[in-house]
């Protein structure tokens, strides 16, 4: 039996639907979710069974997981209290038995070192994971570029016709959701192999894209739009100010910026060895025909 987690969020409920598209096998799958109510398969007919999980209520999950044979943890948005979230997932999985565990990760999660506010908590689950005992594949996501949608800033960038930032050269490997919920799906249904190293319980890998500077982020988006789009190199201190001035909600902007200095340090400049196309089974959406497929949204506002 396969179960995801979360999969009342958007991540969550793509994977869902995935491992439904690869197994055609709804009686085999469980959905589990803090919220019952809002769970969705996203596909027409009766929809897999869906189980409470909720990981701040460990109680709930070990019954959750009675019969689950391969679990999709798909990790907790960032929180204080987000590791400890986690612990009661992969404890309860330990105990339900599960036999094998896919987790979502971030780039370079482990690596020492690592300045990114989101990876720390990635990093300590991994080590949990492997310190568990527990069979698993650990997929490390690179950004999503709907995260330049959510925040406004393409549509802005468009807008304005300019992309400022102080990533410099700096390179981001974009990965689509749907992509890296495909991904997911395909590990967690054995469609694609993960077969761990010699005396390894587990594997980790990196599911990114071609790696892209923001002048080649900006050169996309005037691409798919039509519209000219320039990066404009800015100073680290003055990266909100001048995403605000575009029109990015000030919280937004500053933590959007708070990521240039690790865009232009490389900590998101994973290089592409052909494992994301190995677990899609075909290439990776590029970023410039995301931007083409929301080309309306981007497009809304401009003169």
């Amino acid at each position: 039996m396969f179960a995801v987690t979360g999969t009342a969020g958007r991540f969550g409920r793509l994977a869902l639907a995935a491992v439904l598209d690869l197994t055609a096998d709804r009686a085999g799958t469980v959905a589990l979710t803090r919220d019952p109510a809002r769970a969705d398969a996203g596909r027409p007919g009766p929809g897999p069974a869906v189980r409470q999980a909720d990981f701040a209520r460990p109680a709930t999950l070990v019954p959750a997981l009675a019969g689950v044979r391969r679990l999709l943890l798909v990790s907790t948005e960032r929180s204080p209290r987000r590791l400890r979230l986690h612990e009661a997932a992969v404890g309860a999985a330990v105990a339900a038995g599960v036999e094998h565990v896919v987790y979502t990760s971030v780039v370079r999660a482990a690596d020492p070192g690592n300045p990114v506010p989101e990876a720390a908590d990635h990093g300590l689950t991994e080590r949990l994971l492997a310190a568990s005992g527990l069979a698993h594949t650990v997929l490390r996501f690179n950004v999503w570029p709907q995260m330049l949608l959510l925040s406004g800033l393409a549509r802005l960038a468009v807008a304005h016709g300019e992309l400022p930032s102080s990533a410099a050269h700096g390179r981001v490997g974009y990965i689509t959701r749907e992509d890296t919920a495909w991904a997911a799906a395909r590990v967690l249904t054995g469609a694609v192999d993960t077969v761990p190293a010699p005396g390894a319980t587990g594997t980790v890998l990196d599911v990114t894209g071609p790696g892209l500077t923001d002048a080649e982020v900006a050169a996309a988006l005037g691409g798919a739009t039509g519209r000219p789009v320039r990066h404009r190199p800015v100073a680290d201190a003055d990266v909100p100010r001048a995403l605000t001035a575009l029109g990015v909600p000030a919280p937004l902007a500053a933590a959007w910026g708070e990521n240039d200095p690790f865009r232009r340090e490389g900590w998101f400049d994973v290089p592409d060895d052909g494992t994301t196309r190995r677990l899609l089974g075909r290439a990776p959406v590029t970023l410039g025909a995301f931007f083409a497929g929301h080309r309306a949204e981007l497009v809304a506002g401009a003169p």
